[in-house]
């Protein structure tokens, strides 16, 4: 089934073009018309003195002109027409008037005036239907003549109504249109109303009545969509439309676009019903496609016809905004509108600001551009405001406008955190230094953290390393250090994505350890720097020392915290190799923070210790070198007698010699010895002397 079409289409009107025939009484033809039972009323007004009849001729039509026989009419009982019986529902009839006494003519003939016959039958094209008919003069009109024609459809209350017009013209006309019901019969009639000053005035003439069974079968023409807005709080698209041009619209159907996938979403059942809003739109994030179709009365009740849709689905206005940030500029570009027949005449730019105070302005046109650029770069923006934009576009020769998505820009300058604070600075090894520092987490924005270093000895600062970090704990590692050279100055620098630095560190200063073997006293003395940079004070100072070197570091003596030296006295660490390592850790006890300095190694010599006699029967009855701080791993000592022979050696360094050759005790004398050791780092000790025995009774 299809639907009824509103507009109607004058296919061609058809002229003859006959030879003129002298009138004669023009004016007594007043006006011709075709009853429902096939009978011609036909209409006149005597202008000829004495006339009592009227002698009314009958013809076939063109191109036939063949005369029927003659009536004659007594005009005292039919003073302005008669009702003439023929068959004129199925064929075109002429006539002529010629007035009389009863015996002889009074006039000559009128000119000729046919009936309108109109024929009605199914059009070619489904859903219409084809009109032919005839004009009532086939000859030149009367002068001043002057009409319409009307098409006029039967309604089933038995009134007519005008569904076409026509202008008159000399000879035959036709038209087609659409029919505007489901199905069933129609019935039509031909209208002429005289509008000149021929005739009677307000004549009509009057074509027989034509009857045919028809089915409408089109669409309704579809409604032109006039927008796909996009609700400004809610952020769902609006579709509206102009009404169809169909008589009989009886609602209208929304489609959904995918590619070339329609699919339907509403079906509205009321004509008057203009626009539809999607409460599943996702239009604020994305282009959507549209579609609207019209449908009749034919399909209420039934299921509409979906082909019906306009050729091509109309877009959704979708605005993309793009900030660079560090700059008051934002570039706006967007999707274009292309529904309109006559296109876009121009777009225009909306801006509303709320400021950091709380100021909101606007919405106010910040610009607008031509209907074919889709592009748009605000620039002055205030830092610190936030902006909504929104697009709207304007159709060329309509009032028409769509809106488009509201995208918002908050024009920010990156600051910094609130603040930042060391923790440790802690040189780990003679290469490598670890600094943390706490950084304020509230802050919501990225920032790059700089490391700079000042050297021992430098008074400039130069880049270390740099990390990222949205604030909390940080930690970084400066791996391009000499630990022993001396101490080290570093600070952070908070760098925004502008490259701009906006929050720095106080200086940090490492601690710094040296030492110094004191040889003759056992001992080694050490001092350090304070540390600084902590924002409150350091409680104490930790001596670290280990003993050999890779040992671990154990905790040896604490100082308060303006103590920056110590003599590490080792009389207790005679049987060690001598090898000493020491770190100085700085602490605040509140905050739990500690760095640790560099590391200080210290060596102290072997010591030997070697008795110059041996006492029999007395407080030592052995004679043994004794050896501190060393590791030995080679040993050897040798006795000989005056003349230089061997009488005692070992390689044990807890060895004793005591004071015999073979078991048998040597006489009272002094007898040379020479002593050579090496300890685990490969230094040699070589000693040379006298041991004096002695015997004791």
């Amino acid at each position: 089934m299809m639907s009824g079409r509103l507009h109607i289409s004058l296919i061609s009107l058809v002229l003859l073009a006959l030879g003129a025939w002298p009138r004669v009484s023009a004016q007594e033809w007043s006006c011709i018309q075709v009853q429902n039972d096939g009978t011609v009323d036909l209409g006149w007004s005597v202008t000829t003195p004495g006339a009592t009849t009227m002698s009314v001729t009958p013809m076939l039509p063109p191109p036939d002109w063949t005369s029927l026989p003659a009536t004659d009419v007594d005009l005292a009982a039919n003073p302005t027409g008669t009702n003439y019986t023929l068959l004129a529902t199925t064929q075109e009839f002429c006539f002529t008037l010629q007035a009389t006494d009863g015996t002889a003519p009074l006039s000559g003939l009128s000119d000729t005036l046919c009936s309108i016959y109109l024929e009605l039958e199914p059009g070619l094209v489904p859903g219409t239907v084809d009109l032919a008919w005839n004009s009532p003069f086939h000859f030149n009109p009367p002068a001043g003549f002057s009409g319409t024609y009307a098409v006029e459809q039967l309604l089933p209350d038995g009134s007519w109504t005008e569904v076409a017009s026509a202008p008159w013209l000399v000879g035959n006309s036709n038209t087609t249109f659409p029919v505007t019901q489901c199905d069933g019969m129609v019935t039509y009639r031909v209208t002429l109303t005289e509008d000149g000053p021929f005739g009677t005035p307000g004549c009509t003439h009057q074509s027989n009545e034509a009857s045919t069974l028809v089915s409408d079968e089109l669409d309704p023409p579809p409604p032109q969509i006039v927008a796909i807005d996009v609700d400004s709080i809610s952020g769902l698209a609006e579709v509206s439309w102009e009404p169809s041009d169909a008589p009989d619209v009886a609602g209208y159907i929304i489609y959904i676009c995918s590619g070339s996938i329609e699919t339907v979403l509403a079906t509205i059942e009321d004509p008057n019903v203009l626009s539809w809003t999607n409460p599943f739109s996702a239009a604020s994030n994305t282009i959507e496609y549209y579609n609207v179709a019209a449908f009749d009365s034919c399909y209420v009740g039934g299921v509409p016809d979906p082909g019906a849709a306009n050729p091509a689905c109309a877009p959704s206005c979708y605005l993309d905004v793009d900030w660079t940030q560090c700059t008051d500029r934002a570039d706006l570009q967007w999707s274009p509108v292309y529904q309109w027949p006559a296109g876009v005449e121009r777009y225009e730019i909306w801006a509303s600001e709320l400021t950091q105070d709380g100021i909101e302005s606007g919405p106010f046109l910040l610009g607008e551009v031509d209907g074919g650029l889709t592009y748009f770069e605000h620039t002055g923006a205030n830092i610190g405001s936030l902006y909504r934009y929104r697009v709207v576009a304007h159709a060329e020769g309509e009032s028409w406008t769509q809106s488009s998505n509201v995208q918002e820009v908050l024009f920010t300058y990156p600051g910094g955190p609130e603040w930042m604070r060391w923790t440790e600075v802690s040189i780990v090894t003679d290469s490598v230094a670890v600094l943390r520092a706490e950084v304020d987490a509230s802050s919501s924005e990225p920032h790059t953290y700089e490391l700079w270093r000042n050297e021992p000895y430098d008074d400039d600062y130069e880049f270390v390393t740099s990390t990222w970090s949205l604030g909390g704990p940080i930690q970084m590692l400066d791996s391009t250090i000499e630990g022993g050279l001396g101490q080290y100055r570093y600070y952070l620098k908070v760098v925004n994505a502008c490259g701009d630095s906006v929050l720095g560190t106080t200086v940090a200063e490492s601690v710094y350890l040296t030492g110094t073997v004191l040889e003759d006293r056992l001992s080694n003395a050490l001092s350090w720097t304070a540390f600084e940079g902590w924002d409150a004070p350091r409680s104490r100072h930790v001596l670290l020392r280990g003993v050999q070197f890779g040992s671990p570091l154990e905790e040896v003596e604490d100082f308060g915290p303006f103590n920056l030296s110590y003599d590490d006295e080792l009389e207790d660490q005679v049987d060690s190799p001598g090898e000493f390592c020491y770190r100085v850790r700085a602490e605040q006890a509140d905050s739990g923070w500690a760095s640790m300095s560099n590391e200080v190694c210290l060596t102290l010599p072997p010591v030997v210790w070697i008795p110059n006699a041996l006492v029999y029967n007395g407080f030592n009855n052995t004679w043994k070198p004794s050896i501190a701080f060393a590791d030995v791993t080679e040993y050897r000592v040798d006795v000989f007698s005056r003349w230089g022979d061997l009488i005692w050696t070992t390689e044990d360094p807890e060895a004793a010699w005591d004071g015999t050759k073979d078991g048998a005790l040597l006489p009272e004398a002094f007898y040379p010895y020479t002593l050579r050791i090496q300890d685990g780092a490969g230094r040699v000790v070589a000693r040379r002397g006298h041991v004096q025995v002695v015997r004791r009774p």
